[in-house]
Order: structure tokens, then C-alpha cells, then sequence
């Protein structure tokens, strides 16, 4: 009867270190799941050194960030740097005497008298005094519009010279050819008589016309 005793006693402390130690084995097991599942403090504390993070990833602040340029914060081109424009300068048109003498009879919208027809007329003309022969010369740079004669006017020479029409009349001869450029200067005729004014001996008729119209001659010459 002793001898089943002691079996027995030593059975139940054989029984309870097994079970110390499998909940000893239980114990560790849980704390390593317990660990494993929750984030560790310091990691959290990683995570949240600065306030301008968010779920662990940083963010800069708006301080930090440099700001954008606007057009108005770009340096203003400075004037003087800009190179002025060449601008056209239009070189203004002269004009010259065809023939070295003064005016015998001026320009007028208004009847005169006439010597030759013994009547009154306008006189859109200026008569520049001129011996026979001597060289009539253009007033200005043109085209020869038109060489031709008639009664009233007798040998006339028509020069364009831009807005200007100008009638070189009461030549004895015609030294150019019409649609030919002329120089100023450049003679284009001599002096004979005008028909229209035989009384008052050899002179150049001079005629000028501004878009169509008569203007006075020595309005342009002088």
C-alpha cells in the first residue's frame, strides 16, 4: 500500500510541471503574436518626428516651398536696352527752273488778255522768258507721258514726275521719246514759239497739273 502511494504523489508532480510548462510555452507564444501584431513605440515615434508628415510619408510645408514667378516678379526689360527703329526718311522732292529767264506772264484761273487773239482767256500757264533755241531742261526726275504737237500749244513735251503732270510747251524742237525715263536736269527740248502767244516772241509755256488740276507753276518751282 506505501509503494501506490508514492507512485501516485510522483505522478501528480510529474503532471504538474508538464502543465507549468506548457503554459509557460502558451505565455511565450502569445506575448511574440502580442508583439508581432502591435507597432512597436518607436517605430510610431518615427513616424511622427515632425508635424508636417502624413502616414509616414513627408510632406514639406508651405514655407519650404519656394514660390512660383509671377510675370510681374520677372525684371522689367529696360528701355535703353531696346534698340531704337530705323525710321524711312523720305527725302523731299526739288524742283528747277526749265529755263533761265523770269516770268513774263503769270498763271491765272481768271480770263486775261491776250495779244495773239485780241481776246480774254484764262492763262493756266506761266510764260518763262527764253531765247530761241536755248535748251529747256525737266524740272525733276519722270517718265515722258506723251510728245506731240498741236495748234494751240504748238510742240509739247508731257513729264509725270509723280503726282505732278508738267507740259513743256511751244518747243522748236523735242529731244525725248515717250515711256522714257528723264533725269532732272536733263534736256528734253528748245525753245520756239508758242502759238497761243506769237506776240510776245520765243519763251517757254510751262503748264503743271497736281492730280488733274492746274495748279500755278511757280507755287512749285519757288
Amino acid at each position: 500500500m506505501k509503494k501506490s502511494g508514492k507512485r501516485n504523489k510522483g505522478f501528480y508532480i510529474a503532471l504538474g510541471v508538464c502543465l507549468i510548462a506548457v503554459g509557460a510555452a502558451a505565455w511565450t507564444t502569445y506575448s511574440s503574436v502580442s508583439n508581432y501584431t502591435s507597432p512597436k513605440t518607436n517605430v510610431q515615434s518615427e513616424t511622427k518626428k515632425t508635424d508636417n508628415t502624413v502616414s509616414g510619408v513627408n510632406v514639406k510645408s508651405s514655407s519650404s516651398v519656394p514660390a512660383k514667378k509671377t510675370a510681374s516678379s520677372r525684371p522689367a526689360a529696360s528701355s535703353s536696352s531696346k534698340r531704337p527703329s530705323k525710321q524711312a526718311v523720305t527725302k523731299p522732292v526739288s524742283f528747277i527752273l526749265p529755263v533761265s529767264g523770269n516770268v513774263m506772264q503769270g498763271f491765272s484761273k481768271e480770263p486775261v488778255f491776250n495779244k495773239t487773239f485780241g481776246d480774254y482767256r484764262a492763262h493756266p500757264g506761266v510764260d518763262l522768258k527764253a531765247g530761241n533755241g536755248e535748251s529747256v531742261k525737266s524740272i525733276a526726275d519722270g517718265t515722258v507721258e506723251k510728245v506731240s504737237g498741236n495748234d494751240q500749244y504748238g510742240n509739247t513735251v508731257i513729264v509725270k514726275h509723280g503726282a505732278l503732270e508738267t507740259w513743256y510747251c511751244g518747243l522748236n524742237k523735242m529731244s525725248v521719246n515717250e515711256n522714257r525715263s528723264v533725269k532732272q536736269g536733263q534736256q528734253i527740248g528748245t525753245v520756239g514759239i508758242d502759238p497761243s502767244n506769237t506776240e510776245d516772241g520765243p519763251h517757254l509755256h510751262l503748264i503743271i497739273k497736281k492730280d488733274g488740276e492746274y495748279i500755278d507753276p511757280m507755287s512749285v518751282l519757288k
